[in-house]
């Protein structure tokens, strides 16, 4: 059953400035996910921005944050449905924006700025 449940996750891996990488954890602390449940935290996070009617106009955020202030690398993992939510958002957003590059981190950052936004 364990290399059932490896294969319905993902490992991904992204960059994050020192500053909102620090606000998330606080945040999901803060929500009572603990520690251990960033992945858990990030995956409802992710499906409440995606859900968001005009999700692409957010995802700015994301891009243009300054590429040398991601110095923090965060792992996490995501289950097949969240992947295929973010494969079909970054068909969204390439259609809007398309020579923009690392749009699936852009996208990842921005429901981040987006859930500690809305608190």
């Amino acid at each position: 059953m364990t290399a059932t449940i490896k294969q319905m996750k993902k490992k991904i891996t992204i960059r994050f400035p020192k500053r909102l990488k620090v606000d998330m954890q606080t945040a999901l602390i803060k929500s009572g996910y603990g520690l251990h449940g960033k992945s858990r935290w990030l995956k409802d996070t992710i499906t409440i921005f995606l859900k968001q009617p005009n999700f692409v106009d957010y995802v700015e955020h994301g891009i243009h944050i300054n590429q040398t202030g991601l110095t923090q690398v965060e792992a996490f993992y995501l289950d097949v449905d969240i992947m295929l939510m973010l494969k079909t958002a970054f068909i969204q957003v390439r259609i809007k924006y398309p020579l923009f590059e690392g749009v699936q981190s852009a996208l990842i950052r921005a429901a981040v700025i987006h859930r500690l936004m809305s608190k």
